[in-house]
């Protein structure tokens, strides 16, 4: 058979398996944009409930009675909606059961802290305070064992002036579609950033880079470095 004549072109293996490439990378950039689309999406509508419903406890600072009655109370509140932290739980005690049983061991949480500003932060003044506001924070140093140097974080200087209250949590709004979003949401990061073969493609095709750690992998006895990713004052501690 003459296929010049022929008003198609066959394909060859190699294009078809070119072809079914191209279709999976198209597959995985549009799954990727549905995924920050999703994630981006900051349009959730909210529905006014008729009848607001308690959904378990809330633990968070408040300002104290003397600090509330001050003339500088709403100084201090806007400070607390900045650093404050809030913890849920259905029971009011915040402990946990054992087993099922009504049997408590320890808080189910640690009591909340008042957040901390990192040194990032506090330059680019991602918290929006105010420089009156940042007055009332102490510098801070620790060491960052991710950056192997000494760094500062600003801690809020007079904590005495809030209390740690437990609250019943009222839901009086809920979001439409939630659910679904979030399910969607949950399916395309499992897939797209989970799975081995999807991720090492996408991270290629977006021009980023996938990592993969092989915990199966273990050096022979005789090559192993006794110095290896330790910090060298800790090793001199130990001379």
């Amino acid at each position: 058979m003459n296929t010049e004549l022929m008003p198609f072109r066959l394909k060859s293996a190699r294009r078809k398996k070119r072809l079914q490439k191209q279709d999976f990378d198209k597959q995985l950039l549009k799954l990727k944009r549905r995924h920050d689309e999703i994630r981006n999406n900051k349009e959730i509508l909210m529905e006014r409930l008729e009848m607001p419903y308690q959904k378990g406890w809330k633990r968070l600072f408040v300002l104290k009675k003397e600090t509330a009655r001050s003339d500088k109370a709403e100084f201090y509140q806007q400070i607390l909606d900045k650093i404050n932290t809030v913890q849920y739980h259905y029971d009011e005690s915040f402990k946990r059961r054992n087993n099922g049983k009504r049997i408590y061991r320890g808080d189910y949480k640690e009591l909340p802290l008042l957040q901390s500003v990192d040194e990032y932060h506090w330059n680019n003044n991602k918290s929006n305070l105010s420089n009156e506001q940042k007055a009332y924070f102490k510098p801070l140093e620790y060491w960052s064992e991710q950056h192997y140097r000494q760094q500062i974080y600003y801690k809020f200087a007079q904590p005495e002036l809030f209390e740690i209250v437990v609250l019943p949590y009222i839901v009086y709004e809920v979001k439409l579609g939630d659910a679904l979003l979030a399910q969607e949401e949950f399916f395309l990061d499992d897939y797209l950033y989970n799975g081995k073969k999807p991720a090492c493609r996408l991270a290629k095709i977006t021009g980023g880079k996938y990592n993969r750690w092989n915990t199966d992998y273990d050096e022979k006895s005789k090559n192993v470095d006794p110095f290896k990713n330790r910090q060298v004052w800790k090793v001199l501690e130990e001379l």
